[in-house]
């Protein structure tokens, strides 16, 4: 069973991997070691030690951009080493909270630098960065929500691309996700966090919030389009690789999926599936709409996509890459940067 856990991990989230800041040289080195499930976080670990080590290097001898870089990397393969790796929550936090730190240490080297805002919810607090694109006063945002097993650091790539079209990027673990779901698991109306969220970033002046959109990865996507359906502020949603409904998938999932699952959503993950829906939201949703699917894609097939759109009253773009995996992330040089086009063409953001 543990060796099937390591092969359902390397094939299946691949692509995944090498899209958000993985070497293949360090992937394939990792395919060699990691035998069984038990050597999955300490040899990720080990492997985001020496990226950390890199950027401690790069950053006294005052190569700020190198040693950011870096330091993104080694808190992506911190990310890897707890991804569906739950058994374990003493090491599972230890490998959350290393990717904090190493995420802390690239915050003002990066650029745009990230600004960490923590927005109050719950009796607890949801973490977020944001970045703002240099030389716009007040520029457009979006806030970008990960999936169901991802974290807000997952999404740093999508934001580059939507930064360099002068469009600032706000994204956020909410509850379900990264450490947050020791305190909270994920919820059925996302929207109610996705406000809270939205109401802070609201009161300041260094925003434009009469051009803002919102975005989402997988259950995110879903999560998004709810957001805009029951909070007319929203001018944009992109939705990638989501779900009309995720109901009825529980079962048929591989048993690490399972597992991994209850950490995000609870001891009674098929109830919550069952219960996260666009019915009722769909209709409601008025401004433009941009989804996003994979024809490969077995987790949410592009029909998901097409039942959405048939109930959307506003604009709706869907398109289907037939080559494309979830989150099309084996197409990310296609479709991050026409993710961000499409939002710039959408908020028009002043150059």
């Amino acid at each position: 069973m543990s060796d099937r856990n390591v092969e359902v991990c390397l094939d299946r989230f691949t692509w995944r991997m090498l899209s958000q800041y993985v070497s293949p040289w360090d992937f394939e080195q990792l395919k060699q070691k990691i035998q069984t499930w038990e050597q999955w976080t300490p040899e990720w670990c080990g492997f985001a030690q020496k990226h950390a080590e890199i950027g401690a290097k790069a950053e006294a001898a005052g190569h700020r951009l190198t040693a950011g870089a870096a330091y993104i990397r080694a808190a992506l393969y911190y990310h890897w080493a707890t991804f569906l790796s739950v058994q374990d929550q003493k090491q599972w936090t230890a490998a959350m909270e290393a990717m904090g730190a190493c995420w802390s240490k690239a915050a003002p080297l990066v650029d745009p630098p990230m600004e960490f805002i923590a927005t109050p919810f719950d009796g607890i607090s949801l973490p977020g960065y944001l970045r703002r694109p240099a030389g716009i006063a007040r520029p457009p945002l979006t806030i970008l929500v990960p999936g169901g097993d991802s974290t807000k650091e997952e999404l740093f790539d999508f934001g580059e691309h939507i930064l360099k079209r002068g469009i600032a990027v706000f994204a956020f673990d909410g509850p379900g996700q990264g450490l947050v779901s020791a305190q909270r698991k994920l919820r059925p109306d996302f929207e109610v966090p996705i406000r809270a969220v939205t109401d802070l970033l609201a009161k300041r002046s260094d925003l434009d919030m009469n051009k803002l959109a919102i975005g989402g990865i997988s259950y995110g996507g879903l999560f998004a389009c709810r957001a805009a359906a029951f909070d007319e502020r929203f001018k944009a949603v992109v939705s990638v690789s989501s779900w009309y409904t995720p109901a009825g998938r529980f079962p048929t999932m591989d048993p690490l999926s399972q597992t991994g699952l209850r950490q995000y959503m609870g001891e009674n993950p098929q109830a919550v599936q069952d219960s996260i829906t666009m019915k009722g939201a769909a209709e409601r949703i008025k401004a433009p709409l941009l989804q996003i699917y994979g024809g490969l894609d077995k987790a949410s097939p592009p029909e998901h996509a097409h039942r959405v759109a048939a109930e959307v009253k506003g604009p709706r773009t869907t398109l289907v890459f037939e080559d494309g995996v979830h989150v099309c992330n084996n197409l990310q040089h296609v479709v991050r940067p026409l993710i961000a086009d499409w939002l710039a063409d959408t908020l028009k953001p002043l150059k």
